[in-house]
């Protein structure tokens, strides 16, 4: 299938790399000292109690989505077209691989992303003005998981399927992993995408943990701060950095995933 493919899968490769290597060697700012100086102090206030709330909340949250949320969140945008659409796309780039035609397989997710994070700035200083910190979790989740369910239809997959939901799970937690476990968290999603089909080398409240983990961590002080109706909108804040991070790196996997298809059907 042509070497535009094998162009764009290097590209990508090195970009991932890129993205790996700026994680593990980051060389710290003044005032990234100062912020981890801040963040040091303010985690010392934060009662063990909240996090483990924050912790149960995102945990509970992940399932009541997954069971019974994700037909209501279906409502909100045009799966079936986003199918059609790749249906189109896919199409194209199995008579003509080029990088054109393989650009036009990412549009719909990236117009996705973009749209969602508009929202999820408002969502977030809207409740934070009002000082709801933890109430807002499930809602928070439920346009994180909105914007992940688009970028799957967008490349042709099933979001209802577990698999694919684990492969979400490993997202959130790769997306939002700490520096330096960074490149560790990247090669379980990597090794997803490689298991064979319907093998079962998981456990899905295992993976539940792992991603609620990461969002509580990744908006915990956010959250603390949210609470507090004085400074509630700079919590609120937070939601779309932790949302694009989330969504920036999905693109980048969902890309991933989708040319090693391709390269392996060449």
């Amino acid at each position: 299938m042509g070497t535009a493919l094998e162009r764009e899968w290097k590209r990508l490769l090195k970009k991932e790399e890129r993205m790996l290597h700026s994680a593990e060697n980051k060389k710290e700012t003044k005032l990234d000292e100062k912020i981890k100086e801040l963040t040091g102090r303010i985690e010392g206030k934060i009662p063990e109690k909240l996090l483990e709330t924050i912790d149960a909340a995102f945990y509970k949250a992940f399932f009541v989505i997954f069971e019974k949320g994700t037909g209501v969140i279906e409502k909100t945008f045009k799966g079936d077209e986003l199918q059609l659409e790749f249906q189109v796309n896919d199409f194209r780039v199995d008579k003509k691989p080029t990088k054109r035609s393989l650009k036009k397989v990412e549009t719909a997710g990236k117009r996705c992303r973009l749209l969602n994070s508009a929202v999820t700035t408002a969502e977030g200083i809207g409740l934070g003005l009002l000082g709801v910190g933890i109430p807002d979790i499930p809602v928070f989740l439920s346009m994180l998981l909105k914007g992940l369910y688009e970028m799957s239809a967008s490349y042709g997959y099933d979001y209802n399927q577990k698999e694919e939901q684990i492969f979400i799970l490993r997202l959130i937690a790769a997306g939002l992993a700490a520096d330096e476990e960074k490149r560790k968290a990247d090669r379980l999603v990597d090794a997803w995408i490689g298991l064979a089909e319907g093998e079962e080398a998981f456990s899905f409240e295992e993976e539940v943990k792992r991603a609620s983990s990461a969002l509580s961590n990744g908006m915990l002080m956010a959250k603390f701060i949210q609470g507090l109706p004085l400074v509630g909108a700079v919590g609120g804040m937070s939601n779309p950095v932790v949302y694009q991070k989330v969504m920036q790196y999905a693109a980048m996997k969902y890309k991933k995933r989708y040319l090693a298809t391709k390269r392996k059907d060449a």
